[in-house]
């Protein structure tokens, strides 16, 4: 059985197929204010590619945010939809989580950031030592250069479009960052915004 993975938590449309966690091919494109027009157009795409049909699929993992508020819902909607009506799994994780994946195995300080514009950004400061994670900044909404003043030793970790092939959703699995969602009507995405 698979998973099918979905982030469209900013401007980066994200979907991959995994088996056992552990993604075997994925999608990556740049957005241009169009995630709810296009993701549904992209899971078909990657599902037929792989001669995949709903029925395969164990479970849908999806990124609960933080980020644009309108690009989380998208992706947040389609994966409560297809879990409700297939019976499937439903799981989640931090889309800032899904940007960190790759270096879950490198001890160091790091801030993972997304642009929030305006000069603010969704992030959060994590210490990885040894396979243990310390949350310095829980996620939140506020600007790179305060929280780079905060953990000047940090290195900065975002998104670009050459990315995907380095995502690590078995990462996630492994350190427990994926969450289940047992009650598919009350999982709600993380929405954050100045001052919450």
């Amino acid at each position: 059985m698979y998973q099918l993975v979905l982030d469209t938590s900013n401007q980066y449309l994200y979907v991959a197929l995994a088996k056992d966690f552990r993604v075997f091919t994925s999608i990556l494109q740049v957005g241009n204010n169009n995630h709810s027009e296009t993701l549904m157009d992209v899971v078909k795409k990657i599902m037929s590619d792989n001669s995949l049909t709903t029925k395969d699929l164990e479970s849908i993992i999806v990124g609960r945010g933080p980020g644009s508020y309108t690009g989380v819902r998208v992706a947040c909607t389609i994966a409560k939809v297809m879990a409700y009506l297939e019976n499937i799994k439903l799981y989640s994780f931090s889309s800032l989580d899904l940007l960190l994946s790759k270096y879950l195995d490198e001890n160091n300080t790091y801030i993972i950031h997304m642009d929030a514009r305006r000069g603010y950004a969704y992030l959060k400061t994590i210490k990885l030592d040894n396979g243990n994670i310390t949350i310095l900044t829980d996620e939140t909404f506020t600007t790179l250069e305060e929280e780079k003043n905060k953990f000047p030793e940090a290195l900065c970790v975002n998104q670009n479009v050459n990315d995907s092939d380095d995502y690590n959703i078995y990462n996630l699995y492994k350190y427990d960052l994926i969450k289940e969602e047992t009650n598919i009507h009350d999982f709600e995405p993380t929405y954050l915004r100045s001052g919450v």
